[in-house]
């Protein structure tokens, strides 16, 4: 199995929250937190921030540099 894409499920899941719920707080669909977390759709740079304050990690945390751009 690859490495993830970024660590959203990783905190979601140690945050005990459903994929459902976390959604509904961040005003997305279900749909949409699933392909960031299995990384087929990137959020923009105001979701990240949305994100990582939710999950109360930096952005940079959440998604973590690959080395090259």
């Amino acid at each position: 199995m690859s490495e993830p894409a970024n660590n959203l499920m990783k905190c979601r899941k140690e945050a005990g929250i459903s994929r459902s719920r976390a959604a509904s707080e961040l005003q997305v669909s279900a749909k949409t937190l699933y392909r960031y977390e299995h990384g087929t759709q990137c959020p923009n740079v105001y979701m990240a921030i949305r994100l990582a304050e939710y999950y109360h990690q930096t952005v940079q945390e959440l998604f973590p540099p690959t080395g090259s751009i």
